[in-house]
Parts: C-alpha cells; sequence; structure tokens
C-alpha cells in the first residue's frame, strides 16, 4: 500500500488513516499503556496529538506511525521518532529526536515494540542524518529500557532529568542513546 513506510517479517508501519483514531483511543489510551506516560489523556488531547502525527511524515520526514501485523492487519500500537519536547531536557537531548513507542497491553512480551523501533534505525541514521538517536523512559518502565538496550542503546546517566509533567516515581528521566558509530558498528 501507499501509506505503508516500512515492513518488518512481522509488522507494517505505515502512515495513519482515518478510523484510526478510535483504535488509538481503544487500545493505546488505557491506563495500563499510559501507566508511565503521564496517564490516560482526553480525547481531545488525543486528537491533538493524532493530528500532528498525520502530518508529520509529510512535513517533517519522521513521525510515529502505525503499526500493524503483517499477518491479520491487527492493529498493534504506534512506533516512531520526534523531537525531544520536554522543556527541562538538557543539551544535546533537547534539540534531538528521540525513538518511542506503545504496543497495546494485549500485545506485550512478543517483541513487537523492538521489532518496530529496529525499522526505524536505518531511516534515523540514513535519510535524517543524526549522529545520535535519543530515547527516554523511567526507572520504572523496565519493558522499555530493555528494548532500548536491544536496540543497541547505551545509557546516559549524565543526562538524566526532572520533568514536572511526570510524578516523582518516574523522575528523574533516564536517558538513553544510540550513535551512528555504533550503530553502523552493529548492523
Amino acid at each position: 500500500m501507499a501509506d505503508t513506510l516500512f515492513t518488518t517479517p512481522r509488522l507494517t508501519l505505515r502512515k495513519w488513516r482515518e478510523g484510526d483514531l478510535a483504535l488509538w483511543l481503544e487500545h493505546l489510551n488505557t491506563p495500563a499503556v499510559r501507566r508511565y506516560i503521564c496517564g490516560v489523556q482526553s480525547e481531545r488531547k488525543v486528537a491533538e496529538t493524532f493530528g500532528q502525527m498525520r502530518r508529520g511524515w509529510d512535513e517533517d520526514g519522521f513521525s510515529f506511525l502505525a503499526v500493524e501485523r503483517l499477518a491479520d492487519g491487527a492493529f498493534v500500537g504506534t512506533c516512531g521518532i520526534n523531537r525531544v519536547y520536554d522543556e527541562p531536557a538538557p543539551e544535546p537531548l533537547a534539540s534531538g529526536l528521540q525513538i518511542g513507542w506503545q504496543i497495546r497491553a494485549d500485545m506485550w512480551g512478543q517483541g513487537y515494540a523492538t521489532e518496530a523501533a529496529r525499522a526505524f534505525l536505518p531511516h534515523a541514521f540514513g535519510p535524517l542524518g543524526l549522529d545520535t538517536l535519543w530515547a527516554q523512559t523511567s526507572e520504572r518502565n523496565t519493558g522499555s529500557w530493555a528494548v532500548m538496550k536491544k536496540l543497541g542503546m547505551t545509557r546516559r546517566a549524565e543526562l538524566d532529568y526532572s520533568d514536572p509533567a511526570y510524578p516523582p516515581e518516574d523522575n528523574p528521566a533516564m536517558v538513553w542513546g544510540l550513535s551512528r558509530e555504533d550503530y553502523l558498528r552493529d548492523a
């Protein structure tokens, strides 16, 4: 399909379509999925974010994409690259791009986040020309930082920072990075 940007052995990563907002609200705007990312959001806030993501790829050459299971077209979640918007983030993180993912809770533990995120790495270090791709999470979110390790990212504790948008138990934000040099060496 014309809106498919990446395909992996089990997944399709594509641009957002009409009707995908309902899937996002049903499967990703849940207490389990949003536990470590500021909780469930209002439908209006999700719709704003969704609109930004829909425009992002065409405007910037990166965004979060819809992730579908190749075998049956089931909506798995989202994965992608975006700007670091956190105001208190230190340099060089604050001027960089980060990778992230949200997988619906009933599909956790199947390697979908790692597989989807790996599909973005050639784009990050190829067309986007990044020197470093960043990622952030909280110490409590062991699932996310396990994915960061599988991607070859390195813990960058010297860049950890407190973000007032998150509760104290999720601060400081843990920062991870993958350099172009490390990516090319391991690719």
